[in-house]
């Protein structure tokens, strides 16, 4: 190629920058003629690390490479590599990578590139969301190659994958799929790259666009993922046959299969005796049960089937709501809303007056609302520890606060068989649901004795026979 085409490419590459302030281009002259063009974007490469290993080298060899083999001796760059074309240097320039259109002797030109990516990053820090008081506080941080170090410096064995793709129609951005060999399901993880690969965005801005499109059914009430802030938690999944998945961008790194069980399992709990790790364990269980029945129990008890409160009990509800304009129905509904709104206000204020407006909000609120007899003290007592106890099992937050309103509406028409339907049709439907061919109820249905080890009953590390998953058991049940 001529030194024509060389200016070709170039301006082919800097027109698709034009108006672009922090698209750099520099033209380097050697002494026999010949010129070298170095592109990169300023905004995120580190400038020193190019003058180092790209510019000064190429300044001190002061000519033309005679070829590829020859400029490879002169940079010191450790990501030095030859780019096919201009389309491809593009995408690399977005990624992070500066490159170098460079002549050599004879007249011909080569695009190399080279990775010089320096993101403003913050450091690892306790997740917020994952707070724990014995245990690591590590948590994963917005850059996926940050993330996966993370996981490397657990996981020290040549068996730990990590396949690297590049996602989006228009935007690429980069995705790990990471899994330990000989313990991880191929089939999992083919089907893992298979639904990645062939998601239809323009790009992915964050892991939840990919936990969308690795639901079985958009329709399901419970997740198909987990997700976790954590990486000595994912390093554990990891060693039990999950598949987990980073996107750049993104500190929650998320892992498939997922069951249910994992919603009332915390990291601490291998850190404390057997016996409080499974009293805590049925507690999140027990908590999982209020937050979901509590305002529907009640409602049925006391509209429907008062015959089986005690009639000093009975007498004391009535009593407490005989000026309440509403019916018990009524009231539920609007404390729980206003509860909701509450919740929503302290997330989205700052976090230094947050907590602080969702306190004295729920307090005021509270006080008014039985002064003015708008609501009785039972009623907001249940609809407090119902909406309380939706806290105790995080990953299943969502799905409660709408079916919490579900089995009251449930409840208000039909009573305890209502509450009855609604509770087989989230068993049918849990039942029902699959991630990546796993049970979702594992290891209750179907029975695995080596996942009962792990699951609200906690044995000792020493009886669960790990790294070996119960997933995928192989003749043991």
């Amino acid at each position: 190629m001529s030194a024509r085409k060389i200016d070709s490419c170039f301006s082919y590459i800097r027109k698709s920058f034009e108006n672009c302030a922090d698209f750099n281009a520099r033209n380097l002259s050697f002494s026999d003629g010949k010129i070298a063009y170095l592109l990169n974007i300023g905004s995120y490469t580190d400038r020193d690390y190019i003058s180092e290993t790209i510019i000064l080298p190429l300044l001190k060899f002061g000519r033309a490479p005679a070829d590829r083999q020859e400029l490879f001796g002169i940079i010191s760059s450790s990501e030095f590599s030859l780019t096919p074309d201009a389309d491809t240097a593009i995408t690399q320039l977005l990624s992070g990578f500066a490159i170098l259109l460079c002549e050599n002797t004879v007249g011909d030109f080569y695009i190399f590139s080279s990775q010089v990516k320096m993101v403003a990053s913050r450091s690892v820090s306790e997740p917020s969301g994952e707070l724990v008081i014995r245990g690591p506080r590590e948590g994963f941080v917005e850059s996926s190659e940050d993330n996966l170090a993370l996981l490397r410096k657990r996981l020290k064995t040549a068996n730990f994958k990590a396949e690297r793709l590049v996602c989006g129609s228009i935007y690429g951005t980069t995705v790990y799929i990471c899994y330990i060999e000989n313990i991880a399901n191929a089939d999992t993880v083919s089907r893992v790259k298979n639904k990645i690969e062939n998601m239809p965005l323009p790009a992915i801005i964050n892991s939840g666009y990919i936990e969308h499109y690795l639901q079985k059914s958009p329709s399901s009430l419970f997740t198909n993922a987990g997700s976790s802030e954590k990486p000595d938690v994912v390093s554990a999944k990891l060693l039990e046959g999950r598949v987990a998945v980073i996107c750049d961008g993104s500190p929650s790194v998320l892992t498939v299969p997922y069951l249910f069980i994992e919603a009332l399992q915390s990291p601490e709990d291998y850190l404390k005796t057997e016996y409080y790790a499974t009293f805590m364990r049925c507690l999140r269980f027990l908590g999982a049960i209020i937050a979901l029945y509590l305002p529907a129990i009640y409602l049925s008890t006391v509209e429907h089937h008062s015959s089986v409160l005690p009639y000093k009990i009975y007498k004391a509800f009535i009593t407490l709501r005989q000026d309440v304009p509403f019916d018990v129905f009524g009231e539920f509904i609007v404390i729980l809303l206003i509860f909701e709104l509450i919740r929503e206000v302290s997330i989205r204020m700052p976090k230094a007056v947050g907590s602080a407006v969702s306190i004295v909000a729920g307090l005021t609120l509270g006080d008014a609302a039985i002064s003015a007899n708008l609501a009785s003290a039972p009623v907001i007592m249940a609809s407090a520890l119902s909406a309380m106890c939706t806290f105790i099992v995080p990953p299943l937050m969502n799905s409660i606060v709408l079916l919490r309103f579900v089995n009251l509406l449930l409840a208000d028409f039909l009573g305890f068989p209502g509450v009855i339907l609604s509770a087989c049709f989230i068993l049918a439907n849990l039942s029902r649901t699959e991630s990546f061919g796993v049970p979702c109820l594992l290891p209750f249905a179907p029975i695995r004795i080596k996942g009962l080890k792990d699951s609200l009953f906690v044995k000792p590390l020493s009886a669960i026979n790990s790294p070996q998953s119960s997933l995928y058991p192989k003749g043991d049940d």
